[in-house]
């Protein structure tokens, strides 16, 4: 005899009187954990927003040891874009990109603006750059809220015609099939998908040791397998 859904499901339920019926011991003390718990989370908490307090006074600390050493960086043309197209996860950027990001002459990067981490970064250029775009300096203000990452600044870029590496990035992947993209493409309000962070490599990784990437001497020993398949769909 067949039975229907009906009786499945209430042959399933336990009987809560039923001296078979296991007895969960978390139980009696649920309310009591739960408590504890937020406690916990509270500290928590409290102790990420000290830390955050903490890198705030130390970055300002350095702030002055940042300015000496772009007064050195001031010395040495081209040292900017030398430094961030050594980035292993930078290796896709168009070669359209080179010859504006050679008249890179500072990175300016305000960090843990709030407790989030919340950040701003400003690329400032020659004048040689009034060749390709204006304005010369292009900020970005990334906010951190819940789950969620929010734009608050944004400069729009202006290119001179037929100066725009983004198009020309643009261009190449539509005719060519190739994954190679403009690092000026990241100055967008619009979500930022399949890319590099520009924004996280700089501040987590190029701020802190662009010497070592000027040098080109910063070891890699895996390859990104996001941009790995990425190639690899483009060839089908």
């Amino acid at each position: 005899m067949k039975r229907n859904f009906e009786d499945s499901a209430n042959s399933n339920q336990a009987n809560p009187n039923s001296p078979e019926t296991p007895k969960n011991p978390l139980l009696p003390y649920m309310s009591e954990f739960d408590e504890v718990q937020k406690i916990l989370l509270s500290l928590d908490e409290e102790c990420a927003n000290e830390q955050m307090n903490l890198q705030r006074m130390f970055d300002k600390k350095k702030q002055p040891y940042f300015d000496k050493r772009q007064e050195i960086i001031d010395k040495i043309p081209g040292f900017w874009c030398k430094a961030l197209t050594h980035h292993p996860a930078l290796c896709y950027l168009t070669s359209a990109d080179l010859p504006v990001l050679e008249h890179l002459k500072s990175i300016e990067l305000y960090d843990n603006l709030d407790n989030n981490g919340s950040y701003k970064l400003t690329f400032n250029f020659s004048e040689k750059a009034l060749e390709f775009m204006s304005p010369l300096s292009i900020t970005k203000h990334i906010v951190f809220g819940v789950n969620k990452e929010n734009v608050k600044e944004c400069t729009r870029i202006s290119w001179k015609p037929g100066k725009s590496p983004v198009e020309e990035a643009l261009k190449a992947r539509k005719n060519d099939k190739c994954i190679d993209w403009s690092l000026f493409e990241w100055f967008t309000e619009e979500e930022w998908l399949n890319r590099p962070d520009i924004g996280e490599i700089i501040r987590r990784e190029i701020w802190h040791a662009p010497l070592a990437y000027y040098m080109d001497t910063v070891s890699v020993d895996y390859f990104d397998d996001e941009y790995e398949m990425l190639d690899d769909e483009d060839e089908v």
